[in-house]
């Protein structure tokens, strides 16, 4: 009695621990997925045929809602995948490439010094709690004495989808300047890049009145997301106010009400950034130089042992964040040697499905695929055909 006595202590001591470990040290996390236990359900019933890109291909096809996709071969512009492709669709990070072709200007014309030394400290004013935290954490790793040249965290701006870095480079080339580019490319289906850690404190209940957000103008939105940014920057207590309660208690929004405010950010068509991708292939953005610099630093992935494998050329921006999967890229098959543009744009996905794609990257690696491989790039236009059944 005595041993068994001892035994079930032990194994409850046991549990306890394990118990205080799992639960009690990820405390917020399972709080979080209890409170969106229907949000982790939505979409469900699709996972289990979209586990392979021919089911993914089919899924396309099936839910013109939410995907849009232009794809087209350089030297054939008229042929190719047009898919819900004049549809605005929300830019998330791939709004960056506007910012990295500001940036690039600004450096050609001695605007801009890339050697410049940025202390992290500066660019954390942007940082909220909980909000694409683990993409900014990659930038405080790689420069722990706590500086990084200005070349170096546009990089991080496009290679981590870093919103921080974004945010900052935002303000350092100028709201003024920034509006003066989106006019010269002429890019009028493609909403000004706004900084995020004001769009994502705007939308939050907890510290606005989100009321107004179904019926008030994007330009008033830019407006007041701007001001709130340009305050997170300049005002300390302000913006201690703001990340103390992201990190209490985030958005205040549950996952599905995080994936529908999508709808208050900047948009543009696949269609618009595909031909501006198009455009940039060619070296007709702004000059010659400048294009040349843009695509040097959109290749990005050339370093990845499986884009060497596939691509001759490839340079890309992509976005990954709830309800969200977008890219823009271009890449020249190793296997035929034609080069591609593209817009691939997965828009306010049911919750649970989004999890399942975004798990493993799979809309990049379908992205990529319709490239280089034939057999997906023929299933995708047969699911899209208006005789499809």
């Amino acid at each position: 009695m005595k041993r068994a006595l001892k035994f079930l202590f032990v194994f409850l001591a046991a549990a306890a621990f394990v118990f205080a470990m799992v639960i009690g040290l990820n405390y917020s996390g399972f709080k979080t997925l209890f409170q969106n236990e229907e949000g982790m359900a939505e979409g469900s019933e699709y996972i289990e045929s979209t586990y392979s890109l021919k089911g993914l291909a089919e899924f396309v096809g099936e839910h013109p809602e939410w995907v849009s996709i232009t794809s087209y071969n350089v030297n054939n512009p008229d042929s190719g995948i047009f898919y819900q492709t004049d549809i605005p669709r929300t830019l998330g990070a791939t709004a960056n490439l506007f910012l990295l072709i500001e940036y690039e200007r600004q450096v050609v014309e001695g605007l801009l010094d890339p050697a410049e030394e940025i202390t992290l400290k500066e660019i954390k004013k942007f940082a909220l709690p909980e909000i694409s935290e683990n993409n900014h954490n990659q930038l405080i790793e790689e420069f722990e004495e706590g500086t990084a040249p200005l070349d170096d965290v546009v990089k991080a701006m496009l290679e981590n989808s870093d919103l921080v870095s974004a945010d900052y480079i935002w303000f350092k080339l100028g709201e003024d300047n920034i509006r003066a580019l989106m006019d010269s490319l002429n890019v009028n289906d493609s909403l000004l890049p706004l900084p995020y850690s004001g769009m994502y404190t705007r939308i939050n209940p907890s510290l606005n009145d989100t009321s107004e957000l179904k019926t008030m103008s994007f330009d008033r939105f830019a407006e007041e997301v701007i001001g709130i940014a340009e305050q997170l920057n300049s005002d300390p207590n302000f913006n201690q106010t703001v990340k103390d309660q992201f990190d209490d208690d985030r958005l205040s929004l549950s996952f599905m009400q995080e994936r529908d405010a999508l709808a208050y950010f900047p948009q543009a068509t696949t269609r618009e950034l595909t031909d501006l991708m198009l455009r940039l292939w060619n070296e007709e953005v702004l000059t010659e130089e400048i294009s040349q610099r843009v695509k040097d630093k959109l290749r990005w992935p050339m370093g990845s042992e499986p884009i060497a494998r596939s691509f001759e050329d490839y340079g890309a921006i992509y976005d990954n964040r709830m309800g969200l999967l977008v890219g823009i890229d271009f890449g020249t098959s190793t296997y035929d040697g034609h080069t591609s543009v593209q817009a691939v744009f997965f828009d306010r996905l049911p919750v649970g499905f989004w999890v399942h794609m975004s798990a493993n990257y799979m809309q990049e690696d379908y992205q990529q695929r319709l490239i280089w491989d034939p057999a997906l790039y023929e299933t995708t236009q047969k699911a899209i055909a208006p005789d499809h059944e």
